[in-house]
């Protein structure tokens, strides 16, 4: 059975060590990504607890286990327009869960659009074509650059309204 619901704030350990396991499996991958950016030291367990308090993570479940999860927010500083939209942040997977994390951002999609959002906006590593790849082949277009330190990536959005 799988389930998509907001963490608890208990449950915010299990998306850090997610994140944990996705930096591993970059760095046995050889990508170049969270794992060479401070990504853990930037966002430690304590930040997800605040984003589980805020209710603003959400986490996939298959059988009892979390497999999936993302921060869904209500402004992101790299967009400066006024559009009604949500942002994804943080979207990370099981290595093993084969789909998980396209459940989750689907699933995230039917949420922003019960918020009353017209866009689903997040960014993507300018030098990850897969993970681009994965984004575009799921309808989110190309809406510009964002700049954070020595990350560099590429604004997505997909309309959530017709």
């Amino acid at each position: 059975m799988e389930t998509v619901r907001r963490l608890r704030p208990e449950e915010a350990e299990a998306m850090y060590r997610l994140i944990e396991a996705r930096v591993a499996w970059m760095d046995r991958a050889g990508l170049d990504a969270w794992n060479r950016n401070g990504y853990l030291e930037a966002y430690p367990a304590s930040y997800y607890r605040r984003r589980a308090e805020a209710g603003t993570a959400y986490g996939l479940w298959r059988a009892g286990r979390l497999c999936a999860a993302a921060v869904l927010l209500a402004q992101d500083p790299c967009w400066t327009d006024e559009a009604p939209a949500r942002y994804v942040h943080h979207l990370v997977s099981a290595p093993e869960a084969k789909g998980a994390g396209a459940v989750l951002l689907a699933r995230l999609e039917a949420e922003a659009r019960s918020q009353g959002a017209a866009y689903l906006r997040l960014d993507a590593a300018a030098r990850s074509a897969a993970l681009n790849a994965f984004y575009a082949a799921r309808g989110y277009r190309e809406a510009g650059v964002c700049q954070d330190g020595p990350y560099r990536g590429i604004l997505r959005e997909k309309t959530l309204l017709p």
